[in-house]
């Protein structure tokens, strides 16, 4: 088993795209997944807390940022019976890692044909049923961002479970930051092991 530790630190300007991915990302695009340590029964804990400091609580974030997953989380956490604790058995951080992307699309157009392509030098094939085609390439750059919330045992100083909310960065801007982190949270905790109760 791997876990994923190390996130790239998002630049000043990254996190501006990351904040407007975070208020799409209750859309459908979002993909997520989870791992937990085979060695660990995650029922053995029975308190948690946050990191002092977390990775989207440093300089280039919104202090609303953390605060709303803090909040998400504790109530996912407290849902299912952990306790917050001064002295917690689990330690719980928020990061965020980002990867540029190059995106390439291949098809055929069947409707530029005839004399006029060929007089003008773009040349055309055959294309379905015979008609004649010409092939287009499209390159499209984007940007991937993860949202990772990483559980580490206290006492043992090692992760023992990671969820990862996987989403692509858009230009899109809506004022629902707060919902968007609660669904993007509640997506990740429905692969937590220990489920709430009424998902039992």
């Amino acid at each position: 088993m791997k876990f994923c530790t190390l996130h790239p630190k998002p630049t000043i300007a990254l996190v501006a795209l990351l904040a407007t991915a975070l208020l799409t990302g209750c859309s459908p695009s979002v993909k997520v997944r989870s791992d937990v340590d085979p060695g660990v029964n995650m029922r053995q804990f029975q308190t948690y807390d946050f990191f002092t400091q977390m990775g989207v609580e440093g300089d280039n974030y919104s202090n609303l940022v953390g605060t709303h997953f803090r909040s998400a989380i504790s109530t996912q956490m407290d849902a299912r019976g952990y306790q917050k604790s001064d002295t917690p058995q689990l330690q719980i951080n928020v990061s965020i890692g980002a990867e540029d992307k190059v995106r390439v699309n291949t098809y055929q157009d069947p409707y530029l044909y005839g004399g006029y392509h060929g007089r003008y030098g773009y040349g055309y094939h055959s294309g379905p049923w015979g008609y004649p085609s010409t092939s287009r390439t499209t390159v499209t750059q984007y940007t991937e961002a993860n949202v990772y919330i990483d559980m580490v045992d206290a006492s043992e100083h090692k992760m023992v479970w990671q969820g990862v909310a996987t989403f692509t960065v858009t230009d899109k801007i809506q004022e629902n930051l707060r919902e968007s982190v609660y669904d993007t949270v509640d997506k990740v905790f429905a692969q937590f092991p220990v489920p709430a109760p009424a998902a039992q």
